[in-house]
């Protein structure tokens, strides 16, 4: 297999132009409207827990860490007589530009920052589509354009179009990896600059100050690409040093504010969240034993993890009448939550083009691959991410965003794959068909999604998948 042109004297890529702006736009609107249901022309909703991130800006500005417990609830963790909340601060940090309006804090932010994260985390897919289809001019157009309309209409960008805090978070941390994945394939087709590691440094620190379970994989993949890299380096570690001193200042700084954020939250710099302090165990007693018992994180789950975010056939009803797989679920896990799907659903065409990209990597001729070594690696650390999602003590539909990181940047690899695969264009018709698939598949996972309420499916589905959603 041919690959791309080597990097160095490729013309640059800008931040935006037609092929990036005109979807980019458009987009925008209709997630917007997707969102807030036309909301945007209404008085907003008003659900308490969409305000407990201007509860904990508002906190912190007065150096606090707490959030209001009438507020955040039982979503809230209850240490030493103050309520705190395990998200990241750096979304409530996002709405520090409209803190000097009067009242700010009964304002709800959380739909149209949702929108806007959708559209920044596409902003970075288009324009790594765009950089693809620089660096590969032979790469046929019809299969950039099928890629742009799936990145636009389907997967992450369509299927959680639902406003609430849960989401917003999700939401960001995903605009975090897409920029990382961005900075990756730039690094890959074009060398790892200094501003490149620098930008992929910057997407580490974001998550990490977001989600962690997303930060993690970032931070996995950064770390043995930089490794990679001192190896190689190892005679001229002062240049190696210039390269990545930014980047490693940048992660320093995010890994010590972290630190002492979770010191101050729950006494601990390495505790994220103390499940033994959640409010919720009032409500589910049997929470707490199963986490001491099986841990947040267990390879145990594996098995039902795959079927939850692949073939869930979990949410169907026994003989018995209950649903399948109830006895693994009622052991190891706390919540699966609704709706029922599945990547095959919706990502069709990403996920073919992902299979393609490992294939591949791996292949003999990929091996005339300059940047083979440092694909590998990023792969195995986004795969970090997944793993965790695959083995959590709760399953819930937004976790699958923490997929779309490891599944984008292989499929950005397929394309540069199918660069110069001559079979490609027999394949035209079942890509065209995997998009609309994709589309159509997320169209009715974001309308389930939004009908559906949050919580332990098996509460809901008393009487049936079919009857629940009638």
């Amino acid at each position: 297999m041919d690959h791309p042109r080597q990097p160095g004297g490729a013309a640059r890529i800008p931040l935006a132009d037609r092929s990036i702006l005109i979807p980019l736009g458009l987009a925008a609107v209709l997630y917007l409207v997707l969102i807030t249901d036309i909301g945007f022309l209404l008085p907003p909703s008003m659900a308490e827990r969409d305000f407990i991130l201007n509860s904990m800006l508002d906190h912190l500005l007065r150096g606090r860490m707490d959030v209001d417990p009438a507020i955040v609830g039982q979503e809230g963790f209850t240490r030493d007589g103050h309520v705190y909340a395990y998200w990241g601060v750096l979304p409530a940090l996002l709405r520090l530009p409209f803190a000097w309006i009067p009242g700010w804090q009964q304002i709800n932010f959380t739909p149209w920052y949702c929108a806007a994260a959708v559209t920044l985390g596409l902003w970075a897919k288009l324009w790594t589509v765009r950089l693809v289809a620089a660096e590969c001019p032979v790469l046929p157009r019809w299969l950039i354009r099928t890629t742009v309309v799936a990145l636009v209409l389907s997967g992450a960008q369509i299927a959680f179009l639902r406003a609430s805090i849960y989401q917003e978070v999700c939401f960001w941390a995903a605009t975090f990896a897409a920029l990382f994945v961005a900075g990756a394939m730039h690094g890959l087709l074009r060398g790892f600059t200094r501003t490149t590691l620098t930008v992929m440094a910057l997407a580490c620190a974001a998550a990490l100050l977001t989600r962690v379970s997303v930060a993690v994989g970032l931070f996995a993949a950064f770390g043995m690409l930089a490794l990679l890299h001192l190896w190689r380096s190892r005679r001229d570690l002062a240049g190696y040093a210039r390269s990545h001193a930014a980047a490693a200042a940048i992660l320093l700084i995010a890994v010590v504010a972290t630190a002492l954020i979770n010191q101050a939250r729950w006494g601990d710099p390495f505790t994220f969240a103390d499940y033994s302090l959640y409010n919720f165990n009032t409500a589910y007693p049997d929470r707490l034993d199963r986490t001491v018992h099986y841990g947040l994180f267990n390879i145990e789950r594996l098995p039902f993890g795959l079927v939850y975010y692949f073939l869930p056939f979990w949410a169907v009803t026994g003989a018995d009448g209950q649903l399948l797989l109830s006895g693994m679920r009622d052991r190891l896990i706390d919540a699966v939550e609704l709706p029922p799907s599945s990547f095959f659903l919706t990502d069709p065409l990403l996920l073919t083009l992902a299979v393609l990209g490992v294939a591949a990597l791996v292949a003999r001729r990929a091996r005339q691959w300059p940047f083979r070594a440092e694909a590998m690696l990023i792969l195995l650390g986004l795969a970090a991410a997944p793993l965790l999602m695959l083995t959590a003590i709760s399953m819930n539909f937004r976790y699958r965003m923490d997929f779309y990181a490891l599944i984008e940047f292989a499929a950005f690899l397929g394309l540069v794959a199918l660069a110069h695969a001559q079979w490609v264009h027999t394949a035209r018709r079942w890509m065209i068909g995997a998009t609309m698939v994709g589309i159509l598949g997320s169209i009715i996972t974001m309308l389930l999604y939004k009908l559906g309420d949050f919580g332990p499916a098996q509460l809901l589905l008393r009487d049936g998948l079919t009857e629940y959603y009638a």
